[in-house]
């Protein structure tokens, strides 16, 4: 779907020239999953902001395959409109782009597809935080994309909410299959979640694990837990670090 090739992101603060990406060559393919893990200030954020579009490269360029593809985009925060009911919410960004029907017609599938259809008429200040990450999810989803890019969408939820969130993401992916780019500190949601984990260090794609472990997967599995070693020895700079054995 998209060839990044050479694509770096400089800018300008307070005279001083701060890199943010250097020389990244990626390929998505068609409906993968790709988790991008590494340190604050890496990069991370930077990448998704350029494969969405919101900001352009320095250098480098990204070809898209058979055109631009549809984008949706779920941040940290779900940055709701508190003067909008959940439907309001999600509906926004197709306004004067459908009809009244269709835009209707397609929040309630994607109220569906995250178990908030009892919830459409509540405002924002009703939700707990797990409900308003379903929330901005449905948001992205809405919008059909084919491309989905998620910047730590569950870095504040407890543990319990933020693993079930998790198992509806895959089950949403595995129904739709767009292509997505998810961004997290966590190793463990990384492995829970991709078919390839990258790592990221001073703007550069430093190394590639891809996670050939079936669907749905035991975070207490021998192999699952080997591969979370190994990336997390990685990310520290281990020497010797191996991967999973087969």
């Amino acid at each position: 779907m998209l060839e990044l090739r050479g694509l770096g992101k400089r800018y300008t603060v307070h005279d001083r020239e701060v890199v943010a990406l250097a020389d990244v060559d990626l390929v998505l393919k068609p409906g993968s999953f790709t988790v991008v893990v590494g340190r604050s200030g890496c990069g991370k954020s930077t990448l998704l902001r350029l494969l969405a579009g919101l900001t352009l490269p320095t250098t480098g360029a990204i070809h898209h395959n058979g055109g631009r593809p549809k984008v949706g985009c779920v941040f940290q925060e779900p940055r709701l409109m508190p003067w909008l009911t959940v439907a309001g919410n999600v509906g926004f960004g197709l306004v004067g782009k459908v009809t009244k029907a269709e835009i209707e017609a397609r929040v309630e599938a994607a109220l569906a597809l995250v178990g908030l259809s009892d919830f459409r008429n509540a405002y924002p200040d009703q939700l707990s935080g797990g409900m308003a990450s379903r929330v901005g999810l449905a948001r992205a989803l809405v919008l059909e994309p084919e491309l989905l890019l998620l910047d730590e969408p569950f870095a504040a939820l407890d543990a319990f909410t933020r693993r079930g969130l998790q198992g509806e993401l895959t089950d949403i992916w595995l129904a739709r299959r767009p292509t997505v780019v998810f961004v997290t500190h966590d190793v463990e949601e990384a492995v829970l979640l991709a078919d390839e984990v990258l790592h990221m260090d001073g703007g550069r794609i430093i190394g590639r694990r891809e996670v050939p472990l079936p669907r749905p997967r035991d975070a207490t599995d021998r192999e699952f837990v080997a591969l979370r070693r190994a990336i997390l020895d990685d990310l520290s700079g281990r020497a010797g670090s191996s991967p999973p054995p087969a």
